[in-house]
């Protein structure tokens, strides 16, 4: 039987600018051998085309590192790859219970903000769902994976006293601004008071750390913005990285305005942006060394 390589896949789309050259030099100064799947070719139904960098032989054991893709996307990628004798790291199953946060709300439901979710885009649902379960706004709107943060006021907060016109409007803002990459329903969270550190571009930057887990262990955590700050010792979370039904995922946690900590958001590793100030090397050693 012929041995598994480790290797990464790096999910690359021409047209947009991405920072995986940088990770590629690091995997294979480790010794690891890096392959790339254009995703344009794969999203247009050409499989062959998309994997016409990654070799027949194998077989290969990936670790998929790039744009963030569907579930039905990432099972297409699973199942192309499986033609030609080779696995992911991460099955479809496993991405979307990281990825979707109706899969991985309650297995964290007492370290984040409490939240309701609909199946497709009725504002009125979700509405009357929300004040039920979460009581008057303020909310953040955001869909089964994504806010539109960027959008801060016209799609993602909905402030204190607004009205259902009010969030139907928010709600249309998030639809359109997610466009075709709307995922599957709304989602909205009870607004978090968080700790402010300094400032963005676009607003204010809270105290938020980006943590990465593999095989159930804590691997990095760093800080989302560019602070001189001291990582806090972050070890009491890695039991959270066995809830969590994944190889490699990542937590974004926050500290709160009053103290204490939150998970704010979760996220398939393969598919979650690298903090500045962490070398992908931390990450890719103990992933592709184990198993």
């Amino acid at each position: 039987m012929a041995r598994t390589a480790h290797a990464l896949l790096f999910g690359r789309n021409p047209s947009q600018h991405d920072t995986f050259d940088v990770e590629a030099e690091a995997a294979e100064a480790l010794g690891f051998d890096t392959y790339q799947v254009d995703l344009a070719a794969l999203l247009n139904g050409n499989a062959e085309l998309a994997l016409e960098a990654v070799p027949h032989q194998g077989p290969l054991r990936l670790l998929y590192r790039g744009w963030m893709l569907t579930e039905e996307e990432y099972g297409a990628l699973d199942e192309a790859l499986s033609e030609r004798g080779h696995r992911l790291t991460t099955t479809p199953t496993q991405y979307a219970a990281a990825l979707y946060l109706p899969l991985w709300y309650p297995r964290l439901a007492r370290y984040t903000a409490r939240s309701i979710w609909t199946e497709g885009t009725q504002a009125r649902e979700a509405w009357s769902e929300a004040v039920r379960v979460l009581g008057p706004p303020p909310w953040i709107l955001k869909d089964h994976v994504k806010s539109a943060k960027e959008r801060w006021e016209e799609a993602c907060y909905v402030p204190a006293g607004a009205t259902l016109e009010d969030f139907a409007r928010t709600c249309e803002n998030l639809i359109e601004e997610r466009g075709e990459r709307f995922e599957r329903g709304l989602v909205v969270r009870k607004y978090l008071p968080l700790k402010v550190y300094g400032r963005t571009p676009t607003g204010p930057a809270h105290l938020e750390f980006r943590l990465f887990f593999g095989h159930g262990r804590l691997l990095a955590a760093e800080p989302q913005h560019e602070f001189d700050v001291e990582v806090p010792d972050f070890s009491s979370f890695e039991p959270l990285g066995r809830r969590i039904d994944s190889p490699f995922f990542s937590l974004d946690v926050a500290m709160l305005q009053d103290g204490g900590w939150a998970v704010i958001e979760v996220n398939d590793g393969g598919v979650s942006g690298l903090p500045p100030g962490l070398d992908p090397r931390a990450l890719f050693e103990p992933l592709l060394g184990t198993g």
